[in-house]
């Protein structure tokens, strides 16, 4: 009878055991699973509908049936090429051109470009497109889809995380080499130049030593790869023992600029210098002619830069010429107001979109130093003309910019203050 009961007690114990086991089974089906997928379809929450397609056409297409293949563009590559290549008939090919006109230039793609094809096979001669697919920069990718007879196109734009990043250096050869130096990108280093180029003569007034700061916007991916640079919030120098510090605003009417702590603007009627990186070669007044070898006043002012190197409009203002013009080459002439023009000479070309007429802002490129016309080597020739008369641009005083007054100054007090208060926390980071 004990033995039984013994006997019992374990049969007991082993069901419960077992009873136990199961239970914890069904634990792991209904409870851990559930959550698993929630982390999956949380992350999934940042992938596009079109991604979310891609994993299902693993299902909708036949593996056997389709064919996944990616070209580079040559030269003299046209995507019409490229689909005749692939087999695709000429009706198709058409079809495709026409609903990728929006986006693209059929005829005109990049070299180095890759199109991403997947095409199902019809017979042995065709085959006809499921997808196509083109990364045209590193945020934006154009998917072609096929939908029964006809096609879809949908462009994706990568999402993108703004991050504020801060950068600083001592200058030792030139503002350029300091901040290469400190991992700037040149867009940055360029904007920076334009932004203190109203107050600061990069070519003469900068000194070894001098110190930089800036403050400036990074757009990164999911993986923290930077993607693009923004907008510069603030920028600092400290140069010849004078501190500038200035910070990026937007007005009631949504107008941006950069003003000193004060609230007055550091933009002016015209730049002190349309081009950075380059060397002040020959200054306004007398002097010996290089070429025609007698003495000649030079109306103008000499900037030796490499060939190509750009040269910004000194302000905003209509083209009144953009063409050759005799000993100066190729040749610029900016009217901004009644009283100041700007020209431009010995280019190399014109900047995009450049002609008599056209509108143009300050610090807009207009175009690139060349050695046109009467020239010994590529530099720019810059002159400043006030009511058409022509002056020294390096010794013109001009007027101080637009000071923040009422509502507009409130609101720019509030902004300085964040953005110290964020360029503190940079800086402690």
């Amino acid at each position: 009878m004990k033995v039984f009961e013994k006997s019992q007690n374990s049969s007991r114990k082993i069901i419960f055991f077992i009873g136990f086991i199961l239970f914890a089974c069904l634990a792991y089906t209904f409870i851990y699973k559930p959550l698993s997928s929630q982390k999956i379809s949380s992350k999934n929450n940042n992938i596009s509908l079109l991604e979310k397609a891609d994993k299902l056409n693993i299902f909708i297409f036949d593996k056997k049936a389709n064919f996944k293949s990616k070209v580079k563009v040559k030269k003299n590559d046209t995507l019409e090429k490229l689909l005749t290549v692939q087999k695709i008939d000429k009706q198709e090919v058409a079809k495709i051109l026409n609903n990728l006109n929006t986006y693209i230039n059929p005829k005109k793609v990049s070299i180095d470009q890759t199109f991403e094809f997947i095409t199902s096979k019809i017979d042995d001669k065709n085959n006809t497109i499921q997808r196509i697919s083109l990364q045209i920069d590193n945020i934006n990718t154009i998917h072609l889809i096929r939908d029964g007879d006809k096609f879809i196109v949908k462009k994706i734009e990568k999402v993108l995380y703004k991050k504020n990043h801060l950068a600083e250096g001592m200058i030792t050869r030139s503002l350029y080499h300091s901040a290469k130096k400190a991992d700037i990108d040149d867009e940055v280093i360029v904007e920076f130049a334009r932004v203190f180029g109203f107050e600061i003569d990069f070519q003469r007034d900068i000194r070894k030593n001098d110190i930089f700061q800036i403050v400036y916007e990074k757009f990164v991916d999911d993986d923290g790869e930077l993607q693009k640079n923004g907008r510069i919030i603030y920028a600092y120098m400290k140069n010849n023992g004078k501190d500038y510090s200035l910070y990026y605003f937007k007005d009631k009417n949504n107008k941006i600029g950069y003003f000193f702590p004060d609230g007055k603007s550091v933009e002016k009627a015209l730049m002190k210098t349309p081009i950075n990186g380059a060397r002040l070669s020959s200054k306004f007044g007398m002097r010996k002619h290089p070429i025609l070898g007698y003495n000649k006043m030079h109306k103008g002012t000499d900037f030796a830069a490499r060939r190509g190197t750009p040269i910004m409009a000194s302000g905003s203002g209509v083209v009144e010429r953009a063409r050759w013009f005799g000993a100066y080459g190729k040749y610029i002439r900016i009217r901004h107001n009644s009283t100041y023009k700007t020209a431009y000479a010995h280019l190399s070309k014109f900047g995009r979109g450049i002609k008599e007429g056209k509108k143009v802002r300050q610090g807009q490129i207009i175009g690139y130093v060349g050695s046109t016309g009467r020239s010994t080597g590529p530099h720019l020739h810059y002159e400043v003309l006030i009511r058409n008369k022509r002056v020294n641009s390096q010794k013109l005083k001009l007027p101080a910019g637009k000071i923040l007054k009422g509502k507009d100054r409130e609101n720019f007090e509030v902004a300085r203050i964040k953005i110290d208060v964020m360029r503190s926390s940079l800086v402690s980071n």
